[in-house]
């Protein structure tokens, strides 16, 4: 007895009848069963095949992120080897810095002990000169009132040159009455001898009076120009007592400016001690973070070498993975080649199907405006509607770019679409039409449609696919 049923050829794509003699199975099983253990099995081996791809993608992408990750890790550790190293020179340099910061303030501090020392020498001047400038006040005064005496006593000269004078007329009359008497009493004869006496006398009083007169105007006339010479050197006196009140000003003015510029660099020496000081505590605070950076960096270099050490692990499970990847990969291909080994011919089936409308529907859903920007509710609601209108739709679903799933309906059975054809092709610009295969979404014979769907730009952007049911 022998009964019919569909099997998809590995090897061709197409569907054949195949015929399976019932008197060679080992037990007592339906056709159907067989049926649907081939095709079960056949979308095992495309599911596993499929995972396959996709634990290779993974295995690249990990390799890929294992060589990044250690360029960027090696990158990391000479970085901060580098950091170390300009570090540590920072670090040398802010020594010298703070060295240098601790003689500055230590000068400051000097200079502030030496400034605050000149403004009381410059005090004590300054009272001094203040001193001094009373005493020159007090000389002037001195020197006016010797003035005024001195002129006093000049007067008092000229008036005595008067009565000596007056006094020397007198004697001049003096004498010539005692000249008159003389002759007068030589006239008298013995009568006037005793007048005579007196009149020589008298005359001999006016000559003695004559002779102190004189002497005293010689006198009077030493002590005028003597008083004229002192008058003269009060003046010069009086002027220099005059220049040297002026030349006192000036000094006293100019210390006092001394005083004030003094007083302003004390001040710009405390602010700089002040600063110098904070300077100080600053470069010891900046000394300490670096020591922490440092510390910080080494702990960076160390975690770097861990994780080193982590990625080189990662990189032997890696490879681990790629031989397991390897050997589920080689059973795959002795799993299809025992469902090919069953015991069963295979003959072409012809699909007697009108594809012109799918076409034309699949380009009006990849066109679909609403489906460009890949958002999983619109592709939900705008392929669910789709299908609910085509009765010959039995699966749709959507991809993005790089082959993963937007939304399926039923559920798909692959993880990523990357590798297979029909995504390729969709992918590369082409309305991809199959031939009969088994659907690894409702595990039935179908035909497989896509087509590219292009953002905004012009540029794929993704896959929409769908499955036809054979009749």
């Amino acid at each position: 007895m022998t009964a019919a049923f569909i099997l998809w050829n590995k090897q061709s794509g197409d569907v054949g009848i195949t015929s399976l003699n019932k008197e060679n199975m080992e037990r007592d099983i339906s056709i159907e069963t067989v049926v649907q253990f081939v095709n079960e099995s056949q979308v095992v081996s495309d599911q596993l095949n499929a995972a396959i791809e996709e634990v290779n993608l993974s295995i690249e992408g990990l390799n890929r992120v294992a060589d990044s990750s250690t360029q960027i890790e090696e990158q990391l550790r000479n970085h901060s080897r580098l950091a170390v190293n300009r570090i540590n020179e920072a670090f040398s340099s802010l020594q010298e810095v703070a060295a240098a910061a601790d003689q500055i303030s230590d000068t400051s501090a000097y200079m502030n002990t030496e400034s605050q020392s000149t403004q009381t020498v410059v005090m004590h001047v300054v009272q001094s000169l203040t001193k001094t400038n009373e005493v020159m006040d007090s000389l002037r005064s001195y020197n006016q009132t010797m003035d005024e005496r001195i002129r006093e006593l000049s007067d008092h000269a000229s008036k005595i040159e008067e009565i000596n004078s007056f006094i020397q007329g007198v004697v001049s009359q003096t004498s010539l009455l005692a000249l008159n008497a003389s002759i007068e009493a030589a006239h008298a004869g013995e009568y006037g001898r005793g007048f005579a006496v007196v009149a020589q006398q008298i005359k001999k009083l006016a000559e003695q009076s004559n002779e102190a007169v004189k002497r005293s105007s010689l006198i009077l006339n030493s002590i005028e120009q003597g008083v004229g010479q002192v008058v003269a050197s009060v003046e010069q006196e009086k002027l220099a007592v005059a220049r040297g009140l002026d030349e006192m000003q000036n000094i006293q003015h100019s210390m006092d400016d001394i005083f004030n510029r003094i007083s302003q660099v004390n001040h710009l020496v405390g602010q700089t001690n002040d600063s110098s000081t904070h300077q100080t505590s600053l470069m010891a605070e900046s000394t300490n973070m670096l020591q922490d950076v440092v510390y910080t960096v080494n702990n960076t270099l160390e975690s770097v070498e861990v994780t080193l050490h982590q990625l080189n692990t990662q990189r032997t499970e890696i490879n681990k993975l790629q031989r397991v990847n390897e050997k589920l990969k080689s059973s795959s291909s002795e799993l299809i080649h025992s469902i090919q080994q069953v015991g069963v011919t295979s003959q072409t089936q012809q699909v007697d199907m009108d594809l012109e409308p799918m076409r034309t529907l699949l380009g009006a859903i990849a066109s679909d405006p609403k489906l460009a920007g890949l958002d999983e509710r619109s592709h939900a609601e705008g392929l669910t509607r789709y299908m609910k209108a085509n009765a010959e739709i039995e699966a749709i679903w959507s991809n993005r770019a790089d082959g993963s799933f937007v939304f399926s309906l039923p559920e798909a059975g692959l993880l990523n679409a990357k590798g297979r054809e029909w995504w390729k092709q969709a992918m590369d610009g082409h309305l991809y039409l199959s031939p009969v295969y088994i659907s690894a979404i409702t595990k039935k014979p179908c035909i497989t449609m896509s087509k590219v769907i292009l953002d905004p730009s012009g540029n794929p952007a993704g896959v929409v696919g769908m499955d036809l049911i054979i009749s």
